[in-house]
């Protein structure tokens, strides 16, 4: 039953109201009565409808209040009483302070106030600065509770928020991963099948080394694609059974498979090696094999891969020389994603043709100045 009210709000409202017009109705009597005297017809039916507009507390709050008030208030001028307070106006007061802003909220309440103590005047009151004071201090009370309620839904709503931006932000850069994977790895097997294809009859040792290149790749990529899918879906192996995700040492590696697939790569580090942190590392690895890959699609020609560790920043680069029969897209998600991991780490990145012919792709990662906590990158 809670379940079925917290996913229909409405009928939680209505209830509300039926409940909260029987307890009038119960308290509801003549001036200058007891409880349990009954109050007229007219003094009965005033203090049931009064409680008909917390039915749509929610979907208005102030109307609701107005209308609560506006009804007390002339349940009070014709001279009945409530002998257990009027509840409606409690609840439809305490939801403008949890729902409204402190201004709107302030407004109505004073506006309220002032209809309650004219409609006491003209209904004679036995104690009007004793009715007044506790008017007041129930007010103070109600305000106090329902802000309290505002502030607490604002901080939660602050935090859904945030975990709903951390996710987007977290599919991403999984989507960023996966492109990164996929393109380049299949771009290897697609090279080594033409090749096996070309020479399968001439030249079957060449064909069979394209073939191990492909079984090789494919199980490479299969196993990135788990640690991928881990993220999405957490897997039940112990976290150490994953491989770390790749970083500068693995460049090696990463031109040599480019190597097996028939493009020449050379690989030079120049300046002083420092260790930089996992995910500067795994942004320049990522930058690198999509250089790389794109130099596969397009360029087929020799490429060099230059890390150089200078005084306060490592700036590697991609360069082919050129045979480039289709020139990548500025705007396709390879490039988007380099500008985009490069941005995460305070760097730049340099896409473009060079002089005389050929592309190059050239990051700046400026070294972290002091150790704190950096963006987690997805295994």
């Amino acid at each position: 039953m809670p379940g079925l009210l917290r996913a229909r709000p409405l009928l939680a409202d209505v209830l509300l109201a039926v409940v909260v017009a029987a307890y009038q109705l119960a308290g509801a009597t003549d001036l200058g009565g007891h409880f349990g005297d009954h109050a007229r017809p007219l003094g009965l039916v005033l203090a049931a409808v009064s409680a008909l507009p917390l039915a749509l507390r929610r979907r208005f709050p102030i109307p609701a209040l107005v209308a609560c008030v506006v009804l007390m208030g002339l349940f009070y001028g014709l001279g009945f009483r409530s002998q257990l307070g009027q509840l409606s106006v409690v609840v439809a007061a305490y939801t403008v302070w949890a729902h409204c802003r402190f201004r709107d909220a302030l407004l109505v309440t004073v506006l309220g106030l002032a209809a309650y103590e004219t409609s006491m005047l003209f209904g004679s009151p036995v104690s009007p600065v004793g009715d007044s004071l506790l008017a007041l201090l129930l007010v103070v009370g109600i305000a106090a509770v329902g802000r309290a309620a505002y502030v607490r839904s604002h901080r939660l709503r602050d935090a859904e928020h945030e975990a709903e931006q951390a996710v987007a932000e977290e599919r991403v850069r999984i989507a960023h991963e996966l492109h990164d994977v996929v393109s380049h790895h299949l771009s290897v097997i697609s090279v080594q099948a033409n090749l096996a294809r070309y020479v399968f009859e001439s030249a079957p040792d060449t064909a069979r080394t394209a073939l191990d290149t492909i079984t090789g790749t494919t199980t490479e990529a299969l196993d990135e694609l788990r640690r991928l899918l881990s993220v999405l879906r957490p897997p039940r192996h112990a976290p150490e059974e994953y491989r770390p995700q790749p970083g500068l040492a693995d460049l090696d590696a990463l031109a040599a498979r480019v190597r097996e697939a028939g493009i020449p790569v050379d690989v030079r580090v120049t300046g002083e090696p420092r260790t930089l942190p996992p995910g500067q590392q795994l942004c320049a690895y990522r930058v690198a094999q999509e250089a790389l890959t794109n130099v596969l699609k397009h360029a087929g020609s020799p490429a060099s891969l230059v890390l150089d560790y200078r005084a306060a920043e490592l700036v590697l680069s991609v360069r082919d020389s050129g045979g480039r029969a289709v020139p990548p897209n500025p705007a396709g998600h390879g490039l988007v994603g380099m500008r985009e991991r490069a941005r995460m780490y305070g760097g730049v990145i340099e896409i473009g043709p060079r002089d005389p012919a050929g592309f190059a792709v050239v990051l700046t990662l400026p070294y972290p100045s002091r150790p704190s906590p950096e963006p987690q990158e997805p295994e």
